[in-house]
Protein backbone atom coordinates (compact mmCIF):
# COMPACT_ATOMS: atom_id res chain seq x y z
CA UNK A 1 0.00 0.00 0.00
CA UNK A 2 1.31 3.16 -1.17
CA UNK A 3 1.55 6.03 1.68
CA UNK A 4 1.96 9.98 0.96
CA UNK A 5 1.39 12.62 -0.96
CA UNK A 6 2.20 13.40 -4.48
CA UNK A 7 3.77 16.34 -5.83
CA UNK A 8 0.70 17.54 -7.97
CA UNK A 9 -1.29 16.82 -4.73
CA UNK A 10 1.17 19.02 -2.45
CA UNK A 11 1.74 22.27 -4.82
CA UNK A 12 -1.82 22.03 -5.46
CA UNK A 13 -2.74 22.38 -1.78
CA UNK A 14 -0.28 25.17 -1.41
CA UNK A 15 -1.59 26.76 -4.57
CA UNK A 16 -5.19 27.14 -2.80
CA UNK A 17 -3.40 27.92 0.69
CA UNK A 18 -1.80 30.84 -1.37
CA UNK A 19 -5.11 32.14 -2.90
CA UNK A 20 -6.45 32.06 0.50
CA UNK A 21 -3.93 34.05 2.47
CA UNK A 22 -3.94 36.42 -0.43
CA UNK A 23 -7.53 36.87 -0.03
CA UNK A 24 -7.27 37.15 4.28
CA UNK A 25 -4.21 39.34 4.91
CA UNK A 26 -5.05 42.56 3.33
CA UNK A 27 -8.23 42.77 5.30
CA UNK A 28 -6.81 41.50 8.02
CA UNK A 29 -4.36 44.84 7.50
CA UNK A 30 -7.16 46.88 6.58
CA UNK A 31 -8.99 46.15 9.90
CA UNK A 32 -5.36 46.06 11.72
CA UNK A 33 -5.04 50.28 10.22
CA UNK A 34 -8.63 51.23 10.85
CA UNK A 35 -8.35 50.06 14.44
CA UNK A 36 -4.94 52.33 15.17
CA UNK A 37 -6.18 55.25 13.36
CA UNK A 38 -9.32 55.01 15.04
CA UNK A 39 -7.55 54.98 18.66
CA UNK A 40 -5.21 57.64 17.84
CA UNK A 41 -7.93 59.62 16.64
CA UNK A 42 -9.73 59.20 20.07
CA UNK A 43 -6.23 59.82 21.97
CA UNK A 44 -5.91 63.65 20.55
CA UNK A 45 -9.39 64.24 20.64
CA UNK A 46 -9.51 63.69 24.39
CA UNK A 47 -6.35 65.20 24.70
CA UNK A 48 -7.99 68.39 23.26
CA UNK A 49 -10.83 68.22 25.48
CA UNK A 50 -8.81 68.00 28.46
CA UNK A 51 -7.01 70.96 27.53
CA UNK A 52 -10.07 72.87 26.24
CA UNK A 53 -11.50 71.59 30.10
CA UNK A 54 -8.26 73.16 31.37
CA UNK A 55 -9.12 76.62 29.75
CA UNK A 56 -12.30 76.87 31.66
CA UNK A 57 -11.49 75.56 34.68
CA UNK A 58 -8.30 78.10 35.84
CA UNK A 59 -9.83 80.53 33.22
CA UNK A 60 -6.79 80.77 31.50
CA UNK A 61 -5.79 81.07 27.83
CA UNK A 62 -4.46 77.88 26.24
CA UNK A 63 -2.12 77.12 23.48
CA UNK A 64 -2.45 73.81 22.02
CA UNK A 65 0.19 72.62 20.00
CA UNK A 66 0.02 69.09 17.71
CA UNK A 67 2.50 67.36 16.71
CA UNK A 68 2.79 63.88 15.33
CA UNK A 69 5.11 62.91 18.13
CA UNK A 70 3.87 64.95 21.66
CA UNK A 71 0.46 66.41 22.01
CA UNK A 72 1.41 69.66 24.59
CA UNK A 73 -0.93 72.30 26.17
CA UNK A 74 0.47 75.53 27.88
CA UNK A 75 -1.56 78.04 30.24
CA UNK A 76 -0.61 81.44 28.98
CA UNK A 77 0.78 84.44 30.60
CA UNK A 78 3.30 86.28 31.44
CA UNK A 79 5.33 82.68 31.91
CA UNK A 80 3.88 80.04 29.73
CA UNK A 81 3.48 76.95 31.77
CA UNK A 82 3.08 72.91 30.10
CA UNK A 83 -0.11 71.70 32.28
CA UNK A 84 -0.82 68.48 29.59
CA UNK A 85 1.78 66.15 27.92
CA UNK A 86 0.71 63.41 25.75
CA UNK A 87 2.36 61.00 23.23
CA UNK A 88 1.14 61.71 19.80
CA UNK A 89 -0.22 59.63 16.89
CA UNK A 90 3.00 58.16 15.73
CA UNK A 91 3.22 56.08 18.84
CA UNK A 92 0.16 54.39 17.54
CA UNK A 93 1.92 54.07 14.05
CA UNK A 94 -0.14 56.89 13.00
CA UNK A 95 0.68 59.75 10.49
CA UNK A 96 -1.23 63.25 10.98
CA UNK A 97 -1.30 66.50 9.47
CA UNK A 98 -2.61 69.66 10.06
CA UNK A 99 -3.81 72.95 8.82
CA UNK A 100 -2.66 74.39 11.65
CA UNK A 101 -0.28 72.85 14.17
CA UNK A 102 -1.31 75.37 16.76
CA UNK A 103 -4.63 76.36 18.31
CA UNK A 104 -5.71 78.74 21.04
CA UNK A 105 -8.62 78.96 23.25
CA UNK A 106 -9.85 81.50 25.48
CA UNK A 107 -10.50 81.07 28.67
CA UNK A 108 -13.85 79.84 28.75
CA UNK A 109 -12.90 77.13 26.34
CA UNK A 110 -13.69 79.17 22.92
CA UNK A 111 -11.33 79.06 19.76
CA UNK A 112 -9.51 82.10 19.05
CA UNK A 113 -8.35 81.80 15.80
CA UNK A 114 -8.80 78.04 15.24
CA UNK A 115 -11.78 77.66 13.40
CA UNK A 116 -12.00 75.23 10.65
CA UNK A 117 -8.52 73.79 12.01
CA UNK A 118 -8.48 70.21 10.43
CA UNK A 119 -6.14 67.73 11.68
CA UNK A 120 -5.90 64.45 9.20
CA UNK A 121 -4.58 61.25 10.58
CA UNK A 122 -4.24 58.20 8.62
CA UNK A 123 -2.09 54.70 8.34
CA UNK A 124 -2.15 53.10 4.89
CA UNK A 125 -5.40 54.07 3.18
CA UNK A 126 -7.53 54.49 6.17
CA UNK A 127 -7.80 58.18 7.45
CA UNK A 128 -9.88 59.99 9.73
CA UNK A 129 -10.13 63.62 10.46
CA UNK A 130 -10.74 66.08 13.34
CA UNK A 131 -12.20 69.43 12.97
CA UNK A 132 -12.51 72.17 15.20
CA UNK A 133 -15.55 75.34 15.02
CA UNK A 134 -15.39 78.56 15.73
CA UNK A 135 -17.06 78.07 19.48
CA UNK A 136 -13.70 75.75 20.21
CA UNK A 137 -16.01 72.31 19.23
CA UNK A 138 -14.23 69.59 17.74
CA UNK A 139 -15.99 67.18 15.48
CA UNK A 140 -14.91 63.63 14.15
CA UNK A 141 -15.51 62.76 10.24
CA UNK A 142 -14.93 59.27 9.22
Amino acid sequence: MKRGFSIVEIVAIIAVLGVMLSIVVPRFLSRVDRLLVGNATSAVASFYGGARFGSVVRGSPVRIEFASDTLRAFFEGKNDSLFLVAPGPLHHGVNMRGSRNVIRLYPNGVGWGAANTKLVLWRGVVSESLTTSRLGRMKRWR
